[in-house]
This record gives C-alpha cells, structure tokens and sequence, in this order.
C-alpha cells in the first residue's frame, strides 16, 4: 500500500510542473491570440467601414451625375417644344404682387402679358405641365422685372403645396447673374424652398434677354436615399447615415434622434477619415467611417460598436482556449497515470515516424504546389484569385506583364481598381451574381498602369481556396476579337451597299429603254402619225411593253437602293423617301434637316437612313398617326435624329420583355454597331419620341 502510494506521488510530482507548464502556455497563447485577432479585426472594421462609405459616396456621385445629364437632356427637349410655338410680346399689362423666394419680401410690379400659340402665358399651366409629363422634372417660364426674374407658368411648388407663381429671384442670385451674361447656368441652386438640380437658360428676343426657361430635379430625395442605405448591413450593429455641417442626422439606419456634434470639430479639420469615439448617447466606444460630399453638402458615414463586434470573438477564443487546456491537462493525467515511462519512451518514437511521414507528406504537397504555380503563371491567360469582396488574393505572372503592376502591387488592390469609370460601378454586382450562380461570364474593361485600356472577357467561379471560399476569374483580350467583329459588320454592309448599286444598275439599262420604247408607242398612238400601224396594234405593243416592265420591275425591286443617299447625302435622301409618302395625302410628314452640314456620305449616313425608314415604317404599320416631325442635325462631335409621331404610343419596356419589339431591338443593336445611343420615350395614348446620338468620326 505505502509503496502505490509513493507511486502515485511520484507521478503527481511528474504531472504537476507539466500541468503548470501547460496552464501558463495556453494562457499565454490566449491572451496573445486575442491581442492579435483584435487588433486584426479592427483594422479589418475600419477598412470595411472605408469602403462602404466609399461606395455609398460613388452612389452620390452617380446619382448627382445621373440629374444634372438629366437636367441637360430635359433643357434641350425644352428649348425645342418652347421654339416650335408661336411666342408673342404683347404691350398689354398685367399687375402683381411679386415675393423674393429668399426674403419672403413683397414688391409691387407690372409685367407684359406674354402668349404662347394665342394663349396667355402668365398662370397658365397647359405648357409646363406637358414638358413635365415628357420628362418627369419641373418646368418653369420666368419674365424679367427690376428685382430679378419672376415665374409666370411653373409646376414648382412651394412649402403649401401651392404653385410658386409670382415667386421671384432676385438680382444678385448666381443663377441671375449667369443669365444677365447671356450664359446657360448648370448646377445646384435654391428653388423656392428646397435645393435642386437645376439648367436656366436666358429667353432672349431681338438680342434682349426678357426672361429665362428652367428645368430642374430635386437635388437629394431623402425617401430614396434612405431606401439606399437600409438596405445596407455592415456586422452585427453596423449602421450608416448621413450628416450635415453641424452634425445633424438626416438618414439614419437605426436612430435619426442620433447628433455627432462632438465629431463636428475633428471633421471639419479632415473631412475623410476613421475615428474612435465614446457615443454621446450610450457611452459606447465606437468607430465611425466618413466622406464629405461637396455637390450635397453632406457627410456619408458608417460606424460600428466596438463591443459587439468584439466580444462574441473574445468570448469563442477564452472558451475554446480553456477546453483545449482542461482536454490536454485530463488526457496528460491519464496518460501519465497509466503508461510507464517505457510506453512514452515509444509514443515518443512513434511520434517521430509520425514527424517524418509529415515531413514526407508536405514534401509531396511542396512539389504539387509548384507544379500549380509552374500551371498557374504559364497560362497565356490572365488569372486572378479574389476574396467574395473582390480583393486580390494571388495572380499570375501574365497578369503583372499585361497590366504593367508588379505581383506584389496587384496583392494590394481589388478589381476596382484596374477598372475603367464605365465599368468600375459594375464590379459589386458582378461579384454578388458570382455568388449567387457559382460562375459568371461577361466584358468588361480593365486599365493598365500607363494608363492603356483593354477590353476583356471574363470568366469567373467560385472555389476552394486554402479553406475559404475565393473568386477564381480568367481573363482574356477580346480587343482585336471585338476589332474583327466590326470588321466583319462592315464588310457586310458594304457588301450589301455594292449590290443595291448593281440592282439600281439594272433598272436603270433593263427598265429604262422599256418605258422609253412604250413612251414612243405613246407619241405616235398621240400623234397619229403612223399610216402604216392601226391603233389597235400601237394599244396593244403598249400593253406587252408593260406587261414586260412590271415583270422586270418586280425582278430588281428588292434589291434596289437609293442612289440619291449615296449621290447627295442624308439629308437629301431622307427629304426625297418621306416626299413620296407625304403625296399619298395619308400622313403628314414634317423633316427639318436646316441644320445638318455633313457631306461625307459614310456608313454611319447608311445606318441612319435604315433606322428613319424602320421608324416611318412602323409609324404607318401600328401607329394609326396623323403626322410625324423628323429633325437631323450635328455638331462637330455628334450626329442627333429627333422623331416623333403623334400615335396610339406602346410599353416601350413591356414589348421589349414580351419579345414583341424584334423591330424596335433591330433599331437599337443597329444604332450600336455605329457606337450611338438610342433612347425611346413613349406611353400608350402619347406617341412616340425617338432620339438617336451618334457620334461623328474624324
């Protein structure tokens, strides 16, 4: 008995300096993982918080972009309906009671009673309201008055959901001041009581400015801002929201009753940057995220408590931490207490063998691993590996040589950032289409370092990537690919453009000397000048000669083209096509081509006269319309087609998804192969509007 003991006590006096040994190493690693794991998350909160303050602010950005283009289209479908009127300066006088928008200041004044078409302009809606209806934004018609300019006809309201008629601004407003220089003013300015997106362009009769026309969209719709950013999730108590200059919260996630007044100093000193502070309201340390965006006036930013983020990571690492002590301190126990020294001499040995089929097995794996990467940076295509928020995580060699960076370079960025302005706002959703399917395939544009851009097909699946999931993504150039296809399209056309002419050819020696021998037939059956044929046989020669002209007609007609597009010219072929449709008394068709100056009759002129018949065409098909109004003209940089019918209209978006528009997605794809633009405003009961951009090339 005294001898187990004494057994046991030995073994005890073994166990315990390795039971301590074990404790203090586990507590060690312990408190040396959370620092680390702490220390890592948090950089890893601040650049998440970064970038999705950054996001949000492209968002901004393309939203600002999006109204004041907006603003130019709709100032120039203004100008157009406004000139196409009869504007008439009447001397009669009309008495109001004119308020600044700023001030709320009154002044008594007397206006001209201005008449659009007959009608009286000053309250009178009927004009602003069609515009709005045409293109969604407000429209307003100022008369100029000693105090500054005066709205006479507008669908601006004011803060009683009145319309602001007889609202003024005032003389020493910037908008005013651009006017008075005869320039257009572009940009953000205040209307009546809120700020918009805003074009005023001066209204200008026999060289003196007597008012002004204004489109405008509402500069910040806070309920579609705020739709934006609550569909945002950033951790467990991540929220985003937005700011003015004295730290009043305008969108909130979570609390609009939330103020940053304490941040307000640190900010306007660096007004892009991650802070930690204690918040005002709960006393938690956060971490906020923010950008200042100038064209709103605002500041976007993100936060997150630090604790919650935190904790359920401390609390994991401490409790696993704790179990693999208590498990490694019960099996040493055991082991110890039933093995003898012999049996751990021999684990031991085991261990080793243990260690060296290791050493073997990692070998193998060091050598598979260099065949991959031997694979991975011989490929002619460029591969990259990228976390689910399109980080780079590994590229091939190719990859570095086409974009001009350096491995180690790339290891720094994501996709964004080698990705032309066009396609940079794409990335996120491509990465979430990835995602969600497994693989993606579509074009895009990368950007090399010295600055070349190339058009790249990719590839891209997710895997398995050293126990994550990755983005694994092929690139290739489609550059010269894209180049041929053009090529091709080209030479069809041109193909096409040789054998109308062949066609027109044909009709002008098969058919010409017809007509002409049925003309002389004519003359003498007039002229009665031939003794020696009876009429009935001069009718009856006519009547073969005919009969062999329709055959013939209808032989080549198919295929014959306007010589008169390629002879003289756009303009010319598309006032010569609609004056034969306009002599059939069944529509009316207008073209205004005053002010279109190009002589090089080139493929693009060749598209462009496909396109106004295809639009004439189904004008006449389905429309049921009365009249169309056709307008070509260009600038040095640009070619523009306006088109309108006044007929029954359709679900432009509808028909396209139906299938049934194949004639309207002709139009579009054939727009395109010329690098044009092609957009359709129409609403069934409202016709048709057409603008087609083209650009010229030099």
């Amino acid at each position: 008995m005294q001898q187990k003991l004494s057994r046991l006590i030995v073994k005890i006096k073994f166990f315990l300096p390795v039971g301590a040994a074990i404790l203090v190493s586990i507590t060690v690693i312990t408190w040396q993982s959370i620092f680390n794991s702490k220390k890592s998350f948090d950089e890893s909160l601040q650049k998440s918080l970064l970038l999705e303050v950054e996001t949000i602010s492209k968002m901004f950005e393309r939203e600002y972009e999006f109204k004041m283009n907006n603003v130019s289209t709709n100032l120039k479908i203004l100008n157009k309906f406004f000139y196409e009127k009869d504007f008439q300066l009447t001397t009669q006088k009309i008495s109001i009671e004119a308020i600044n928008q700023i001030t709320g200041n009154k002044v008594n004044t007397q206006i001209n009673n201005w008449k659009l078409d007959s009608e009286s302009l000053y309250g009178n809606y009927n004009f602003v309201d069609e515009i709005q209806l045409l293109i969604g934004g407000t429209v307003t018609i100022f008369q100029k008055i000693d105090s500054g300019y005066v709205r006479i006809s507008t669908n601006v309201l004011n803060s009683d959901s009145i319309r602001a008629v007889n609202t003024f601004i005032s003389n020493n407003s910037p908008v005013v001041q651009a006017i008075e220089k005869g320039e257009t003013y572009f940009g953000s300015a205040f209307v009546v009581n809120e700020w918009y997106i805003t074009a005023y362009q001066p209204l200008v009769v026999q060289n003196n400015i007597v008012g002004m026309l204004f489109v405008g969209n509402k500069e910040k719709d806070l309920d579609e801002l705020r739709k934006i950013l609550n569909n945002l999730k950033i951790g467990n108590s991540g929220s985003v929201f937005v700011f003015d200059k004295t730290g009043e919260v305008i969108i909130h996630q979570l609390d609009e009753t939330k103020n940053y007044k304490s941040l307000i100093k640190e900010i306007l000193a660096k007004k892009n940057s991650v802070k930690n502070f204690i918040s005002e309201n709960n006393s938690q340390k956060t971490i906020v995220a923010y950008k200042y965006f100038d064209k709103f006036n605002i500041y976007i930013a993100a936060e997150i408590i630090e604790k919650e983020e935190t904790s359920e990571l401390i609390n994991k690492i401490i409790k696993y931490s704790i179990l693999i002590a208590l498990l490694i301190i019960v099996i040493l126990s055991l082991f110890i207490f039933k093995f003898t020294y012999e049996r751990l001499y021999k684990y031991l040995n085991k261990i080793e063998t243990t260690n060296k089929n290791l050493e073997n097995t990692k070998l193998a794996l060091n050598l598979s691993e260099e065949k991959f990467q031997t694979l991975f940076n011989n490929s002619s295509d460029e591969i990259y590996v990228t976390d689910l928020k399109g980080n780079f995580i590994e590229v091939n060699k190719i990859t570095s040589e086409t974009l001009g960076y350096t491995r180690d370079e790339l290891l720094k960025m994501r996709f964004s950032d080698i990705k032309t302005e066009k396609y940079k706002y794409q990335v996120w959703d491509n990465l979430n289409i990835i995602k969600e399917k497994g693989k993606h395939t579509y074009e895009t544009e990368h950007i090399t370092k010295d600055g070349k851009i190339q058009l790249i097909e990719m590839k891209s699946r997710m895997i398995d990537y050293q126990g994550e999931k990755a983005i694994m993504t092929i690139a290739r150039n489609i550059n010269e690919r894209k180049a041929m296809e053009k090529k091709i399209i080209s030479t069809v056309i041109e193909t096409e453009e040789k054998e109308r002419k062949r066609f027109a050819a044909d009709l002008h020696d098969g058919l010409g000397p017809i007509l002409s021998t049925i003309k002389l037939y004519a003359d003498l059956l007039k002229n009665k000048s031939n003794a020696n044929t009876s009429k009935e046989e001069l009718i009856q020669n006519i009547i073969e000669l005919v009969d062999l002209a329709i055959a013939s007609s209808k032989e080549i007609s198919n295929n014959l083209t306007p010589t008169i597009l390629h002879d003289f010219g756009l303009a010319v072929a598309i006032n010569e096509f609609t004056n034969y449709i306009n002599k059939t008394k069944s529509i009316s068709i207008h073209v205004d081509t005053e002010n279109y100056t190009l002589n090089k009759h080139n493929f693009e002129e060749t598209i462009l006269y496909q396109v106004t018949k295809e639009l004439i065409n189904n004008t006449l098909k389905h429309a049921s319309a009365k009249s169309i109004k056709i307008e070509l003209k260009n600038t040095d940089t640009q070619t523009l087609l306006y088109y309108r019918d006044d007929g029954e209209g359709f679900d432009f978006e509808n028909m396209l998804q139906t299938g049934s528009g194949l004639g309207l997605t002709n139009i579009v794809n054939k727009i395109k192969t010329i690098k044009g633009t092609c957009d359709f405003n129409t609403q069934p009961g409202k016709g048709m509007f057409v603008l087609i951009n083209v650009k010229n090339e030099n």
